[in-house]
């Protein structure tokens, strides 16, 4: 999950920048110095971006569950969970982690309650694990079946 300033959809990104457009082969070198320009500018923009909102949350691995909580009317919130067996509450328009679980397993369905009180989370090992959330803090967990 990533997201930044001005985002209002999730997105995986599936490539790496291996060097800088500047860098590379221009039809024109006149091009290179507006080039580097608009670089400069982007990496800016990204570095006081991550400095307000802290850092733009992702996970290590496949992610293999959302679910949005629903007490979030505008649909910012959204929760989740994959092979790097970590739960997440993310804000998708600030990229910033509201919350984080650590568990010891793959992470395969995640869900909120109807009225967003308990989050549960099923992991690869069988294992569901429940959690109450109140508004403004980390889950507390319930237990597990």
């Amino acid at each position: 999950v990533a997201a930044g300033d001005g985002a209002c959809f999730l997105e995986r990104f599936d490539y790496v920048l291996k060097e800088l457009p500047s860098a590379g082969v221009l039809f024109s070198e006149a091009d290179r110095e507006y080039i580097r320009g608009h670089e400069t500018a982007f990496l800016e923009q990204m570095k006081e971006a991550v400095k307000r909102n802290g850092y733009i949350t992702k996970h290590i691995g496949n992610v293999n569950e959302v679910a949005f909580d629903p007490k979030d009317e505008n649909g910012d919130l959204v929760a989740s969970g994959g092979d790097d067996g970590v739960i997440k509450l993310v804000n998708r328009q600030t990229g910033t982690t509201v919350w984080s679980v650590e568990t010891k397993t793959k992470i395969k369905t995640l869900a909120f309650s109807r009225d967003g009180a308990m989050f549960a989370a099923g992991g690869e090992d069988g294992t569901v694990r429940v959690w109450t959330v109140t508004a403004g803090s980390r889950p507390v967990e319930k237990g597990t079946l």
